[in-house]
């Protein structure tokens, strides 16, 4: 299904049963009124998810239930994710770049959904970056701190929920978290400014050089 930002009779829900619909509902309902909305705590202007702003606006969000009982859950929900990550398309098409595919896991308790969404998203973070790419997570009580404010949480939301959609250039901020091994921040550093550095200049491109120094030191210091 895809959804726009105000609508909600455009929500026509991809489910794998009617228990889902209200999960659904509800991950709707935050795309919509937190993701795209201020917030207090948030530390900046504007919304808390520009991206999904503009992608909610264009009718490019899509947002389905992915089945995640039994052995093979996990392994599903990987492969839904894959799938979701080549359909995003080709950057070089009109407004591709704001295509977003949101998965939401069902039938499972809370916690095992949740797992489920950690462990495909650490499977295939380094391959979505390298294409480009995003692949992030959601759930109730993430612990995560807001950029510019230690107060907010960004990445809670009601239900577990895996998200992919391009790397924008406001990403360089996702990918240069100290707690991510130095040389995965150059590897993405790398891709990176590949995509954006060459016509990147103020404070975009200072991050980046402060960012790259700091991994390449931290590289030499621990070979």
């Amino acid at each position: 299904m895809h959804l726009t930002q105000d609508d909600p009779s455009d929500v026509v829900v991809q489910s794998d049963g009617p228990g889902d619909t209200h999960i659904l509902n509800e991950t709707a309902h935050w795309l919509r009124s937190f993701l795209t909305r201020t917030h207090p705590d948030l530390g900046r202007k504007g919304a808390v998810c520009p991206f999904m702003e503009q992608s909610l606006k264009m009718g490019r969000t899509a947002l389905s239930s992915v089945d995640v009982s039994g052995p093979r859950g996990t392994a599903r929900l990987a492969a839904t994710a894959r799938s979701a990550l080549a359909r995003l398309g080709d950057r070089s098409a009109p407004d591709s770049v704001y295509n977003a595919f949101v998965m939401v896991p069902v039938n499972a308790s809370a916690e095992e959904r949740r797992e489920r969404v950690l462990e495909v998203q650490q499977e295939l973070k380094a391959e979505a970056v390298a294409a480009g790419k995003m692949v992030g997570e959601f759930f109730p009580g993430h612990p995560m701190q807001g950029i510019h404010s230690d107060t907010f949480r960004p990445l809670v939301s009601p239900h577990p929920v895996l998200a992919v959609r391009a790397m924008v250039v406001t990403d360089i901020l996702f990918l240069t978290f100290p707690a991510i091994p130095a040389a995965e921040r150059l590897s993405y550093l790398t891709v990176w400014h590949g995509l954006f550095g060459e016509g990147t200049a103020g404070p975009w491109g200072q991050i980046y050089e402060k960012a790259r120094a700091e991994a390449e030191r931290e590289v030499r210091e621990y070979a």
